[in-house]
């Protein structure tokens, strides 16, 4: 009975290190997806004038004719 009860406790004490290092991945996870995030806003806004300019480059040939 004694070799169980330190082998449950061993297993309760591995499952609390493993359940604090899956915390730590999901802080970390969460951490690199606001950066990515962040990224493709930036990318997204250059993007968006990008296609702007070159519409507003299109519509000034059409209009002059050119």
């Amino acid at each position: 009975m004694i070799a169980r009860t330190r082998s449950l406790d061993g297993a309760y004490e591995r499952l609390e290190d493993l359940n604090l290092s899956i915390r730590e991945h999901v802080v970390g996870c969460r951490a690199e997806t606001r950066q990515q995030n962040s990224r493709l806003k930036r990318l997204e806004a250059i993007l968006i004038t990008q296609a702007g300019a070159t519409i507003m480059l299109l519509v000034s040939l059409i209009i002059r004719g050119g």
